[in-house]
């Protein structure tokens, strides 16, 4: 009985201790468990509190970036309606920005971004109204350049103090974040060695425990950590983490005595994906570019996308020679067609490339350099362009000459000269070629090339086309009263293509001069016809009905698409001097002259050639059987005082008495 008794007290204890040992792990369990799921929340709300502090801390320097492209573009437009436009973009911009601020003002706010967004609610009310007031002049006001002083002197600093503040608040938001993540990461390693203390006092069970906690603490670690350094839906790394990483690069740089460089990729015609198939097949296509770049570069590189159709890649031990190598590669892995069901989209895309340590020090320098480039890329359509200092000088540069271009499209300080074309058979002038020439004050004479991309940039190439077309019609109406039977060559931009206005335009410069359509012969080249095929296919067709003659210039240059060529209503080809100027020497040229003159007749087209300097050309034409030529050979290009002469003394020439 003792014995029973006692084996009952020590299974008793054995039990008690059981117990006790069960409830003081079950309790040091929950309050690990606790402990976690505390440090986690905090983690999660930190993380989800400065994603929104974040987005709208971007927010507010993205609209301080566009109020200031704004304040530039204001003196240059001169339509009332674009100038309204985007005086209502400008303020729209300005709303987006208080909206942003007072969000984040109202957020839980540490002191140090409480004092940051005090100082920017101070600059903001300090420069409000004098960028209103700069604004405000660029509406009412026609001196561009008291204007243009006021911004670069007034407004634009006044904006880059508080973007400069807005830069702080983002790099205060990333070090919070990443405090939290290392905080959190120390409070994970103190309960993972409280439960690893656990399972050795429970054996099986404590191990079992600390293992389901620490799986689940790992697993919430990580989704946070994707959070705050991933993009969602590329899963690319995100504004943030490329920040991280381009400052480990150059501190590796730095030990390593060694460079690397950072390319700023935008996808071009994007929007139209987005807009034809919709945002769900955009993500689609923006997640296998995702996949193509990582694809295509080293391990050791960083594809991070900003948002956007914009991507970066970080590119370890980059020099200059090494630039074009891996632009091209990147581009070759984004040539190829993106599938969809059963329809295959085309994009292309245009880099920029900037390096460390010869061109910027530190990495908003060279995402910003990466940018400039970027946009060189785009205007050039060479595909990428590595960062040049005079990049910069250049952008400012094209900008005060659009404002400039646009003055003198107004003032009517352009001119034109008039090229005579030559009949091989009469061997006399019937038709002229005017080109637009601009006798800049401080450039001297600049010919075409050098103006008319402005033009276009800056959605001038309307009224440009128009100056010209009224000018050369005006000049072919006095020709026409003096007795010179002559037509007018004008050349269209590809960017007139887009335009469904223009048929009535000239319809209406047409009866104002007085001159018959077939007198109007209005060149345009084959890229520009490729370019928009569909209206430029429209607008030409209108312009046929019209009865205005309509040539491909530099014809053999282009796409030469046959396809397309039987399906214009053109009456005329031009070979490109090109072909002409070395055809004596080179029989390769040759036969592409011979070759076009033989396709244009057998499609019933004339034939007019390009670049006649010499008689020898003169002759090979006529017996190749060449409607018209022009060139030095029979005549340069002049103003309308030395027409008049050339018209009366050239052996080319000759009175004409026909009736118009």
């Amino acid at each position: 009985m003792k014995l029973s008794t006692q084996n009952l007290g020590m299974g008793v204890r054995i039990g008690v201790g059981f117990v006790v040992v069960l409830a003081l792990m079950v309790t040091l369990s929950a309050i690990g468990l606790r402990y976690v799921a505390e440090a986690n929340q905090r983690l999660k709300d930190i993380a989800q509190n400065n994603n929104v502090k974040t987005e709208l801390a971007t927010v507010m320097h993205s609209t301080l970036r566009e109020r200031a492209l704004a304040m530039h573009a204001l003196p240059i437009l001169v339509d009332p309606f674009e100038k309204d436009a985007e005086t209502q973009y400008f303020n729209a911009q300005g709303v987006l920005y208080i909206d942003a601020r007072n969000r984040l003002e109202r957020m839980s706010l540490s002191p140090k971004e409480k004092e940051i967004l005090a100082v920017i609610r101070e600059l903001t009310r300090e420069a409000q109204p004098e960028v209103q007031a700069v604004v405000d002049m660029a509406i009412f006001s026609d001196d561009q350049t008291e204007i243009f002083e006021r911004i670069r002197n007034i407004a634009m600093p006044r904006q880059r103090a508080i973007a400069e503040q807005v830069s702080a608040l983002l790099d205060l938001q990333r070090l919070q974040t990443a405090t939290a993540v290392q905080n959190a990461e120390t409070s994970y390693a103190r309960v993972r060695n409280l439960m690893l203390g656990l399972g050795s006092m429970a054996l099986l069970m404590g191990i079992t425990i600390a293992g389901l906690v620490s799986g689940r603490v790992a697993r919430q670690a990580k989704q946070l950590a994707a959070q705050a350094m991933y993009d969602p839906l590329t899963g690319l790394a995100n504004r943030a983490l490329l920040h991280d990483r381009i400052e480990h690069e150059i501190e590796l740089s730095k030990r390593a005595q060694s460079s690397f460089g950072v390319a700023l990729m935008d996808l071009d015609r994007f929007k139209e994906v987005n807009d034809t198939l919709g945002h769900d097949v955009g993500d689609e296509v923006l997640r296998e570019v995702g996949r193509r770049l990582q694809e295509t570069v080293r391990a050791e590189d960083t594809v991070a996308r900003l948002g956007g159709d914009e991507y970066v890649v970080l590119i370890h031990n980059l020099d200059p020679e090494g630039a074009p190598a891996i632009a091209n590669k990147v581009l070759a892995a984004l040539d190829r067609p993106f599938h969809w069901e059963n329809q295959s989209i085309d994009l292309s895309a245009s880099l920029g490339f900037s390096l460390y340590p010869s061109q910027c020090a530190d990495a908003s320098g060279l995402l910003r350099c990466a940018d400039i480039a970027m946009y060189v890329a785009k205007r050039s359509a060479m595909g990428y362009a590595l960062y040049a200092t005079d990049q910069d000088r250049s952008n400012r540069g094209d900008l005060s000459l659009k404002s400039e271009l646009r003055e003198a499209i107004q003032s009517d300080h352009l001119c034109l000269h008039y090229q005579p074309q030559i009949d091989h058979r009469s061997k006399r002038v019937v038709g002229l070629e005017a080109l637009v020439r601009w006798n800049h004050p401080l450039r001297g004479f600049l010919a075409p090339d050098k103006f008319i991309p402005l033009a276009e940039d800056a959605g001038l190439i309307g009224p440009l086309t128009h100056w010209v077309l009224r000018t050369a019609l005006t000049q072919l109406a006095v020709l026409h009263r003096q007795g010179h039977v002559l037509t007018m060559a004008v050349n269209l931009s590809a960017r007139n293509l887009h335009d469904i206005a223009l048929p009535a335009s000239v319809l209406a410069l047409l009866a104002e001069s007085g001159v018959a359509p077939q007198h109007l012969t209005l060149e345009i080249t084959e890229s520009a016809v490729m370019a928009n095929p569909s209206d430029g296919l429209t607008i030409l067709t209108e312009l046929d009905r019209m009865g205005v003659t309509l040539a491909i210039d530099d014809f053999g240059t282009g796409y030469s698409s046959l396809a397309y060529l039987k399906r214009l209503p053109v009456d005329e080809l031009k070979i490109d001097k090109s072909f002409v100027t070395d055809m004596e020497e080179n029989e390769n040229d040759a036969v592409i002259v011979r070759s076009t003159i033989d396709l244009a007749h057998n499609l019933g087209l004339k034939v007019t050639a390009e670049g006649v300097e010499i008689q020898a050309a003169w002759d090979t034409l006529s017996i190749l059987g060449c409607d018209c030529s022009q060139g030095y050979f029979m005549g340069r290009p002049m103003p309308a005082e030395k027409l008049d002469a050339w018209l009366q003394e050239s052996e080319w020439s000759r009175v004409s008495t026909s009736t118009l």
